[in-house]
């Protein structure tokens, strides 16, 4: 598969999911379809992906961590509960037919395009202490994994999922529950990358020049002001995703 032209559409497009990611979530849901568009077995789309992955959550934890946003030991009670459902996730992944394992991207893009149009108005309840401990711990421990066994399945979305049970169930603030979402990515993907790597569904060259972009693509996008109101670029967002999972479901 891999080329001087592919190696710089692959770094293009890290750039592009780096920007999504930033703006609104979402962009493993762009980066799927054009790995397989591009040729790459949709397995082997996914298990390469979380190369990209495994590069930005151990980023994100190390800058969340020197910022004094940890939230320990709470944060690896749930990063050990979703590892342990990612297992089962990845395993389910690697046995899932091609075709069907397809259908189903396809399906959850356009899931993960309503969420990006409406994840906005997810809002924390305000003036409320945080939900961390006794049977807090516990419903926390088990949703977790379930997020889990979905993000090691497939992965795409998985950060809308735990943003949304720290903010409603954890009563997070957003900063808060990214930093739960960066350690959750990170101790998840390091076993599940494993899993796909032993059955040589991982491209490591392509992995690494997707995860170059998409450091770039965070970075500057982190860094560029943009004057378009962000509802119009949520929008063209999640239009482009569900026109890629409209092919992807046609797509043999």
């Amino acid at each position: 598969m891999l080329s001087i032209q592919n190696d710089l559409i692959l770094i293009l497009v890290g750039v592009l999911v780096g920007f999504i990611n930033t703006l609104a979530g979402g962009g493993s849901s762009v980066l799927y379809p054009i790995l397989i568009f591009m040729g790459m077995p949709i397995h082997t789309a996914i298990g390469t992906s979380r190369v990209g992955f495994l590069a930005q959550g151990i980023f994100s934890v190390a800058g969340f961590k020197s910022k004094g946003i940890f939230l320990f030991p709470f944060n690896l009670y749930v990063a050990v509960a979703a590892m342990l459902g990612g297992l089962i996730g990845a395993w389910l992944s690697i046995h899932t037919p091609a075709k069907d394992l397809t259908r189903i991207l396809a399906v959850i893009m356009i899931m993960i395009a309503i969420l990006i149009l409406i994840q906005s108005k997810i809002k924390k309840q305000l003036n409320q202490s945080v939900r961390i401990k006794g049977k807090w711990l516990l419903i926390s421990f088990i949703i977790y994994f379930f997020i889990g066994i979905y993000g090691g399945f497939i992965q795409a979305g998985m950060g809308f999922m735990i943003i949304i049970a720290g903010l409603l169930v954890n009563r997070f603030n957003l900063t808060q529950a990214n930093s739960i979402k960066a350690l959750i990515v990170l101790i998840l993907t390091i076993p599940t990358l494993y899993m796909f790597a032993v059955k040589g569904l991982v491209n490591w060259e392509a992995g690494l020049f997707i995860a170059l972009g998409t450091a770039a693509g965070s970075w500057l996008t982190s860094r560029w002001s943009v004057n378009v109101n962000e509802k119009y670029i949520r929008r063209i967002i999640a239009a482009i995703v569900i026109i890629l999972a409209i092919k992807l479901w046609f797509y043999q």
